[in-house]
C-alpha cells in the first residue's frame, strides 16, 4: 500500500533509464533535465511546480520495457546548475540544467512491467487519461503506451490505481519523515551516545544520497582529508563523515554531488560546519581561524582531483569565519 497523500501533496512520474545521469545524479536521488530544449524552449516547465514533500513514482526502461522501480519524496525545489552530469546522454551540452533533490527512495523487490499495469487497469486508464500523464492513447484502438517524455503529472485517480497495483506486488514503502543517521557498510547505525540531559533538542539533518557518500568514504579509505586520521571502532570497522562544502538546503542550496563533498573525521567535520576551518581556494591548504591551530596553513592529507574549486570557494567565502 502506498502512503496516504497529505493536503496539497502532489505526485509526479519520472520516466528514465538506469544510468539516469551517472555518479551523483543517480536514480532516486535527483530529478534533472535541461532548462531549455535545443530550440530554446522550456520543455520541462512542470518541474518548476514541484514542492518539497511531493512524491515521485519512478518508471525505468529495463532492456526493452518500462518497469515501475520505486517511489521517493522530494526534498528540495528546483535549482538551476551549470554543471553537466557525468552521463547526460542525449542531453549533453545543454547547460544550464534544473535539478531537484530526492530522498527516501524505496525500490520494489521485483519491479513489475508497466505493460502489466496497462493490462490490469486498461479501461480505467483510458477513462482518466489526460495529455499530461505518463502514457498516451495510440492509434485507432487507443493502445496504451508510455509517452516520449521525461516527467509527467499524476492525478489522485491515477495514484489510486498505482496504490491498488502496489498491493498486488506487496509494495509497502515507509516514507515517513524520520531524521535518522543512515549508516554506511563500514560503520554503526548510531555512532553517538545519548547523554542524559535536561533539555530536549530536535535536530533536523539533511541526509541525502548515502550511496554517494558511502562510495567516497570507501574510495578514500575513511581517512580525513585534513588530518589523515580514520577512526577505528571496536568492531574493527572504520568511521568517517561526508561534509558538503556548499551546504544542502536552506539559503545555501548546495548540490549533493561528489565534487561538493569532503571526507572528514568527526572533529574536523564539526569545525567545517561551524566555519572554524576551511580549504584556501588559492593555495589549497587548510586555513583556521586560530593561527596557532596545528592544521593552519598545512597541506591537505591527500589531494582530490574531483573536488570543484567553486565549492571550495563557496565554503571559504560563506560559512568560514562567519
Amino acid at each position: 500500500m502506498l502512503p496516504t497523500l497529505e493536503h496539497n501533496q502532489k505526485v509526479y512520474v519520472e520516466i528514465s533509464n538506469p544510468e539516469h545521469g551517472g555518479r551523483g545524479w543517480e536514480l532516486g536521488t535527483t530529478l534533472w533535465s535541461p532548462v531549455y530544449n535545443r530550440g530554446g524552449v522550456k520543455s520541462w516547465q512542470l518541474m518548476e511546480l514541484v514542492n518539497t514533500g511531493d512524491m515521485v513514482i519512478h518508471l525505468v526502461k529495463l532492456e526493452t520495457n518500462y518497469h515501475w522501480t520505486g517511489l521517493s519524496i522530494v526534498s528540495s525545489k528546483v535549482n538551476i546548475v551549470d554543471d553537466e552530469p557525468p552521463s547526460p546522454a542525449r542531453w549533453g551540452g545543454m547547460s544550464p540544467y534544473q535539478r531537484i533533490t530526492l530522498e527516501k527512495y524505496t525500490e520494489l523487490d521485483s519491479p513489475p512491467p508497466i505493460s502489466l499495469f496497462f493490462r490490469q487497469y486498461e479501461d480505467k486508464l483510458k477513462a482518466i487519461h489526460t495529455q499530461s500523464f505518463f502514457y498516451i492513447l495510440y492509434g485507432d484502438q487507443n493502445e496504451l503506451r508510455v509517452a516520449h517524455r521525461y516527467f509527467a503529472s499524476c492525478s489522485l485517480e491515477l495514484y489510486n490505481l498505482f496504490n491498488d497495483f502496489s498491493n498486488l506486488h506487496d509494495f509497502n514503502p515507509n516514507l515517513e519523515n524520520q531524521y535518522v543517521q543512515i549508516p554506511t557498510d563500514n560503520e554503526p547505525s548510531c555512532p553517538d551516545y545519548s547523554a542524559p540531559g535536561r533539555i530536549m533538542t530536535i535536530v533536523s539533518r539533511i541526509i541525502r544520497d548515502t550511496r554517494l557518500v558511502r562510495d567516497l568514504k570507501k574510495e578514500y579509505e575513511w581517512k580525513c582529508q585534513i588530518c589523515d586520521i580514520k577512526f577505528l571502532l571496536p568492531s574493527g570497522r572504520f568511521y568517517a563523515e561526508g561534509h558538503h562544502l556548499q551546504p544542502l538546503g536552506g539559503t545555501h542550496g548546495g548540490p549533493d554531488v561528489a565534487d561538493n563533498i569532503v571526507i572528514l573525521c568527526p572533529n574536523h567535520h564539526a569545525e567545517f560546519d561551524f566555519g572554524s576551518i576551511a580549504i584556501d581556494p588559492t593555495s589549497l591548504k587548510t586555513t583556521h581561524i586560530s593561527k596557532k591551530n596545528p592544521y593552519h596553513m598545512k597541506e591537505l592529507a591527500y589531494q582530490r582531483g574531483d573536488l570543484a574549486n567553486k565549492f571550495i570557494e563557496y565554503h571559504y567565502e560563506h560559512p568560514f569565519n562567519k
